[in-house]
């Protein structure tokens, strides 16, 4: 399959093609020494997110290393409106307004705002494009523009620097804007989180997105990149890449074809350093300076996908002229650096120059990002623009605009919400309940809401386990119509009053409607909130209730059950707290079981949890068929629903439990959307699998978000016209929208 630039569709998977495959282990840790730990560096699904990258569980803080240790082959890898009254308004007013508002008085406000009652002006005020303040600043500004950043320029003059044109490719990769041409200089302002995550992933997400292909700005496509174009076999075993010539590191060496080879061959299927391949068994030939081709042992259909994603970072963030002095194979005096730098061993050394995430620790590691980074400390880490950055806008001006990009590390959410109400950040993503206090601040922080796309099904996912270790519970869960009964018996749209400040709408675990895979029937089947029909689905599967009106089991005794829940997100303990009242009424006692993240997942691992609450990614295309965990059982212990399933297929049937036969249908069904390069094809695959996750009805979902926002100060351009969030291992949102041409204007 040819190409003059990728021949991809909006339908994507991520999960790389099938190999010899065993038991999933996943790894929980906080300390940022843990998740840069050498042992960790390449192996499959290292990502160290909040569990998983769901916008809820962004909330949550947890780190989670996805670890798939398999003796016997290959694994599979994940690879997060309120109306105001008048009182509530004069309370805003005397809060937010302030400028220099208070941590304590911003969540005084948030808690009078889960009292107040309507008014016709609220809606204006939580709209994202209200009508009466809050616009950007028009006009470029700063006179004619040179080609290249006057910092940069001076640098030129003094004889510090080559002139631009030698630092650009003979035919530099133009940008389009995303509204105008813009201006040089200037700096923004952000927050990110205090972990090994925060201060590597996020600088990746927002400065340092430049793998061989990318998402396009409506992240909905693939398009060229580093890599000009690229051919598949017919068999999808062979990748051939044609880089773009003339492309340089930030230290002004070539990036050539050799890297690339560097990236796959020392560092991907070093078995040191990647105890498990992160593509499956590969090979990488320089065929010349600018092109390479990738060589599979099995069919990877899916490889494009991949690349796209985080985990395509690999191939373009390893500097072979910088990283072979650090490499065994490379140095023969390399304990002497070990000792030097007092680490263990050079996998240590490795990792701590050029692993995962070393964009955001490591300021002497050469990239082929907009930004480079320039300090690193507990309190703020910057990265100042690439001298050597090859792209521009269409005046032929070298990007990015911005000099620099500055965060501030920061502990808590309330710090968090504290900065943007005062005008101290230029983005952030917006949690539904702190919309009525950054909207009655927008004014004074000068600052905007914007619309996003959320990526993921139903903000609350219910999963009973079909695989218990009872046999009472198993029977009791395997049974469809309880599970039905159980989902009729839910008042959704309580739960989205009270819980999701009326934001959303009743949902089961389907694809959204922005979707291709998007099935109205699956989405709100069973939704209907009627204690009569949930009682009639009950009757069927249990009928018999003791003196108490509780509902009795196959044992003869009262059905009781737990549902653990992630204890560090509120909204899921609120929703659940409500769930199992409405399940009480019904005859069945259901109990919350408040846990730690670290507690859920080895809880799910070992197939110990009687019913299981995680987020729901699987609501747009690219998400759906690169980690479709909600519909089928591929991953542990995220597939809560089927965790001995999971086993069963990644050993090839010697572990865990045979699934029943619609299941094993779905598993057979993705291995082949896993092999197959034919987008059609692969579309066509998973509305199968799909179909049948709706038939067998594996888990409840409550609702899906109507939307997402965020806010972004009146002082950046250029601005993305549109937004995914909630799946940034997958879309590394905002990247996809150029960052490197944005720019502020001030006054």
């Amino acid at each position: 399959m040819g190409c003059g630039g990728p021949r991809t569709p909006p339908h994507n998977r991520f999960t790389t093609p099938r190999g010899p495959r065993v038991g999933t282990r996943c790894i929980v840790a906080h300390p940022a020494e843990t998740l840069r730990a050498p042992r960790f560096r390449g192996i499959p699904g290292m990502v160290a997110n909040r569990t998983p990258i769901g916008s809820s569980a962004r909330r949550a803080g947890a780190a989670v290393l996805h670890v798939r240790l398999a003796p016997h082959g290959r694994p599979r890898r994940p690879p997060g409106v309120l109306r105001l009254c008048d009182d509530s308004d004069r309370a805003l007013r005397g809060v937010v307004m302030d400028h220099q508002s208070t941590r304590r008085d911003l969540l005084r406000v948030g808690g009078t705002l889960a009292f107040v009652t309507a008014t016709a002006s609220a809606c204006d005020l939580l709209s994202t494009n209200p009508s009466r303040s809050g616009q950007p600043k028009r006009g470029a500004g700063g006179g004619p523009k040179s080609k290249e950043a006057p910092m940069l320029a001076d640098l030129v003059k003094r004889g510090a620097l080559d002139p631009v044109e030698k630092r650009l490719p003979p035919k530099p990769v133009v940008v389009q804007p995303n509204d105008r041409p813009g201006v040089y200089g200037g700096e923004w302002r952000l927050n990110t989180v205090a972990s090994g995550y925060g201060t590597g992933a996020t600088q990746y997400q927002i400065a340092g997105y430049e793998n061989l292909v990318r998402w396009d700005p409506t992240f909905t496509k693939i398009i060229p990149n580093v890599a000009d174009s690229y051919e598949v076999s017919a068999d999808s075993t062979t990748y051939t890449f044609h880089l773009h010539q003339g492309i340089r590191w930030s230290d002004g060496h070539p990036f050539t074809a050799a890297d690339v080879v560097f990236a796959v061959q020392d560092v991907i299927m070093n078995t040191e350093l990647s105890p498990i391949p992160q593509f499956g068994a590969m090979s990488a030939e320089q065929l010349d300076d600018y092109t390479v081709r990738f060589t599979f042992a099995e069919p990877n259909g899916v490889l494009i996908e991949n690349i796209a994603t985080r985990l395509g970072l690999v191939f373009t963030d390893n500097p072979a002229h910088y990283l072979k002095q650090f490499h065994k194979k490379y140095n023969p005096n390399i304990e002497a650096l070990v000792k030097k730098e007092k680490l263990d061993d050079w996998l240590a050394l490795f990792q701590q120059k050029g692993g995962d995430y070393s964009f955001g620790s490591n300021v002497d590691k050469p990239t082929l990002y907009p930004w480079v980074l320039k300090s690193v400390s507990n309190a703020q880490i910057v990265v100042e623009r690439n001298p050597y950055y090859w792209k521009v806008d269409p005046d032929g001006s070298q990007l990015p605009y911005l000099d620099r990009i500055i965060w501030s590390v920061v502990t808590n959410e309330e710090t968090t919400l504290l900065k943007t109400a005062n005008g101290e950040v230029d983005f952030s993503y917006g949690d539904p309940k702190n919309k009525p206090v950054l909207a009655r601040g927008r004014s004074q922080g000068d600052y905007r809401f914007f619309d996003a796309v959320p990526g993921h099904t139903s903000d609350v996912c219910i999963y009973p386990n079909l695989v218990h270790k009872n046999p009472v519970l198993r029977k009791i869960f395997q049974n469809k119509d309880f599970r039905i009964g159980l989902s009729h018996a839910i008042n959704r749209q309580e739960i989205i009053d009270a819980v999701f400040q009326r934001q959303g709408q009743p949902w089961q675990i389907a694809p959204r409607k922005e979707s291709s895979y998007y099935d109205r029937e699956m989405a709100e089947q069973y939704i209907e909130y009627d204690t009569n029909r949930a009682n009639e689905y009950l009757d069927r599967a249990f009928p018999d209730k003791d003196p108490n009106g509780m509902r009795l089991g196959p044992d003869g005794k009262p059905i009781t059950f737990n549902v653990d829940v992630h204890g560090g997100i509120t909204e899921w303990v609120d929703t659940i707290d409500l769930v199992v009242r409405y399940w009480r009424k019904v005859g069945v006692n259901a109990r919350l079981n408040n846990v730690s993240p670290e507690l859920a997942v080895t809880r799910g691992e070992a197939n110990q949890h009687d019913m299981a609450v995680w987020s729901g990614e699987g609501g747009l295309d690219a998400v759906i068929l690169l980690n479709p965990y909600n519909y089928l059982p591929i991953l542990s212990p995220y597939s809560f629903f089927g965790v001995p399933w999971v086993t069963w297929h990644d050993s090839d049937g010697k572990q865990g439990e045979e699934p029943p036969a619609p299941v094993q249908r779905q598993l057979q069904l993705y291995d082949e959307a896993l092999a197959t390069a034919d987008r059609q094809r692969q579309h066509d695959l998973m509305t199968q699998i799909l179909q049948i996750a709706k038939e067998e009805f594996f888990g409840i979902g409550i609702s899906a978000p109507s939307g997402a926002y965020g806010i972004v100060s009146n002082r950046t351009q250029n601005w993305a016209k549109q937004m995914t969030t909630g799946t940034v291992w997958v879309y590394m949102d905002p990247a996809p929208s150029n960052p490197c041409q944005y720019f502020v204007e001030e006054g």
